[in-house]
Protein backbone atom coordinates (compact mmCIF):
# COMPACT_ATOMS: atom_id res chain seq x y z
CA UNK A 1 0.00 0.00 0.00
CA UNK A 2 1.15 3.50 -0.55
CA UNK A 3 2.16 6.00 1.96
CA UNK A 4 2.03 9.24 -0.22
CA UNK A 5 -1.83 8.31 -0.83
CA UNK A 6 -4.71 7.73 1.31
CA UNK A 7 -7.98 7.38 0.94
CA UNK A 8 -10.43 9.25 3.62
CA UNK A 9 -14.30 8.81 4.23
CA UNK A 10 -16.89 11.71 5.38
CA UNK A 11 -16.72 9.94 9.10
CA UNK A 12 -13.32 11.56 9.28
CA UNK A 13 -13.65 14.33 7.34
CA UNK A 14 -16.43 15.83 9.22
CA UNK A 15 -14.83 16.17 12.43
CA UNK A 16 -12.63 18.51 11.14
CA UNK A 17 -15.50 20.77 11.22
CA UNK A 18 -17.87 19.34 13.59
CA UNK A 19 -16.48 19.14 17.41
CA UNK A 20 -17.14 15.36 18.31
CA UNK A 21 -15.03 13.23 21.10
CA UNK A 22 -12.62 12.05 18.68
CA UNK A 23 -11.96 15.52 16.53
CA UNK A 24 -8.90 16.18 17.80
CA UNK A 25 -7.61 12.36 16.61
CA UNK A 26 -8.97 13.77 12.97
CA UNK A 27 -7.34 17.05 13.03
CA UNK A 28 -3.79 15.69 13.97
CA UNK A 29 -4.13 12.98 11.38
CA UNK A 30 -5.09 15.87 8.70
CA UNK A 31 -2.37 18.22 9.88
CA UNK A 32 0.86 14.87 10.13
CA UNK A 33 -0.69 14.04 6.13
CA UNK A 34 0.02 17.51 5.17
CA UNK A 35 2.99 17.67 6.78
CA UNK A 36 4.23 14.42 5.33
CA UNK A 37 2.94 15.53 1.82
CA UNK A 38 0.03 13.02 1.94
CA UNK A 39 -2.08 13.20 -0.88
CA UNK A 40 -5.69 12.44 0.62
CA UNK A 41 -8.14 11.56 -1.64
CA UNK A 42 -12.32 10.92 -1.74
CA UNK A 43 -14.54 10.20 -3.73
CA UNK A 44 -16.95 13.10 -4.72
CA UNK A 45 -19.71 11.27 -2.79
CA UNK A 46 -17.87 12.75 0.63
CA UNK A 47 -19.08 16.77 -0.32
CA UNK A 48 -22.81 15.17 -0.34
CA UNK A 49 -22.19 13.32 2.79
CA UNK A 50 -20.87 16.11 4.10
CA UNK A 51 -23.31 18.78 3.25
CA UNK A 52 -26.07 16.14 4.05
CA UNK A 53 -24.83 15.89 8.05
CA UNK A 54 -24.25 19.17 8.01
CA UNK A 55 -28.00 19.99 6.67
CA UNK A 56 -29.36 17.65 9.42
CA UNK A 57 -27.50 19.42 12.66
CA UNK A 58 -28.80 22.75 11.62
CA UNK A 59 -32.54 21.12 11.54
CA UNK A 60 -31.79 19.34 15.29
CA UNK A 61 -30.19 22.79 16.15
CA UNK A 62 -26.76 21.81 16.83
CA UNK A 63 -25.26 24.29 14.67
CA UNK A 64 -26.07 27.61 12.39
CA UNK A 65 -26.36 27.60 8.43
CA UNK A 66 -23.71 30.27 8.28
CA UNK A 67 -20.97 27.45 10.35
CA UNK A 68 -22.41 24.98 7.74
CA UNK A 69 -21.71 26.92 4.79
CA UNK A 70 -17.97 28.03 6.62
CA UNK A 71 -17.70 23.87 7.08
CA UNK A 72 -18.34 23.32 3.33
CA UNK A 73 -16.09 26.12 2.36
CA UNK A 74 -13.08 24.95 4.57
CA UNK A 75 -13.49 21.20 3.18
CA UNK A 76 -13.04 22.56 -0.41
CA UNK A 77 -9.87 24.72 0.49
CA UNK A 78 -8.84 21.91 3.50
CA UNK A 79 -6.17 19.93 0.22
CA UNK A 80 -8.65 16.67 -0.64
CA UNK A 81 -8.59 15.50 -3.79
CA UNK A 82 -11.77 14.32 -5.08
CA UNK A 83 -12.08 11.11 -7.45
CA UNK A 84 -13.54 12.74 -10.53
CA UNK A 85 -16.95 11.01 -10.65
CA UNK A 86 -17.37 11.26 -13.96
CA UNK A 87 -14.90 9.25 -15.89
CA UNK A 88 -15.11 6.41 -12.82
CA UNK A 89 -15.94 3.22 -12.92
CA UNK A 90 -16.23 2.82 -9.09
CA UNK A 91 -20.24 2.07 -8.88
CA UNK A 92 -19.25 -1.26 -9.97
CA UNK A 93 -16.76 -2.06 -7.48
CA UNK A 94 -19.08 -0.56 -4.78
CA UNK A 95 -21.43 -2.85 -5.37
CA UNK A 96 -19.42 -6.10 -5.57
CA UNK A 97 -17.50 -4.75 -2.53
CA UNK A 98 -20.70 -3.93 -0.69
CA UNK A 99 -22.10 -7.50 -1.11
CA UNK A 100 -18.70 -9.33 -0.32
CA UNK A 101 -18.65 -7.25 2.75
CA UNK A 102 -22.11 -7.70 3.64
CA UNK A 103 -22.21 -3.87 4.14
CA UNK A 104 -25.45 -2.27 3.81
CA UNK A 105 -25.07 0.34 1.28
CA UNK A 106 -22.50 1.09 -1.20
CA UNK A 107 -21.71 4.79 -0.14
CA UNK A 108 -18.98 3.08 2.51
CA UNK A 109 -17.81 0.34 -0.62
CA UNK A 110 -17.18 3.76 -3.01
CA UNK A 111 -13.98 4.39 -0.51
CA UNK A 112 -13.00 1.13 0.08
CA UNK A 113 -13.05 0.60 -3.90
CA UNK A 114 -11.35 4.09 -4.47
CA UNK A 115 -8.38 3.01 -1.85
CA UNK A 116 -8.34 -0.22 -3.80
CA UNK A 117 -7.97 1.03 -6.81
CA UNK A 118 -5.41 3.46 -5.52
CA UNK A 119 -3.69 0.81 -3.86
CA UNK A 120 -3.80 3.38 -0.70
CA UNK A 121 -4.81 2.67 2.95
CA UNK A 122 -8.81 4.01 3.84
CA UNK A 123 -8.88 5.89 7.04
CA UNK A 124 -12.37 5.95 8.63
CA UNK A 125 -13.95 6.51 12.45
CA UNK A 126 -17.15 4.21 10.86
CA UNK A 127 -16.98 1.44 13.26
CA UNK A 128 -19.64 -0.67 11.19
CA UNK A 129 -17.37 -0.19 7.92
CA UNK A 130 -14.00 -0.75 10.05
CA UNK A 131 -15.34 -4.40 11.79
CA UNK A 132 -17.06 -5.51 8.65
CA UNK A 133 -13.91 -5.33 6.98
CA UNK A 134 -11.11 -5.62 9.93
CA UNK A 135 -10.15 -8.86 9.77
CA UNK A 136 -10.14 -9.15 5.94
CA UNK A 137 -8.53 -6.09 4.57
CA UNK A 138 -5.48 -5.12 5.99
CA UNK A 139 -5.28 -1.42 4.70
CA UNK A 140 -8.44 0.17 6.05
CA UNK A 141 -7.66 2.36 9.52
CA UNK A 142 -9.80 3.31 11.66
CA UNK A 143 -9.61 6.28 13.83
CA UNK A 144 -8.06 4.78 16.79
CA UNK A 145 -5.42 3.53 14.50
CA UNK A 146 -3.88 6.95 14.53
CA UNK A 147 -2.70 6.71 17.96
CA UNK A 148 -0.75 3.78 17.41
CA UNK A 149 0.60 4.86 14.50
CA UNK A 150 2.08 8.21 16.55
CA UNK A 151 3.25 6.16 19.11
CA UNK A 152 5.27 3.69 16.33
CA UNK A 153 6.64 7.19 14.91
CA UNK A 154 8.29 7.97 18.52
Amino acid sequence: MSNSMIVVDASIALKWFIKEDDSEKAFDLLQRWKTQETLVLAPILLIYEITNTLYQNIRKGKIQEDKAAKSLKALMLSGLEFDDAQYSALGVRAIELAQQYGLKTTYDAYYLALAEREGCELWTADIRLWKAVQEKIDWVRNLEDHNIATAEES
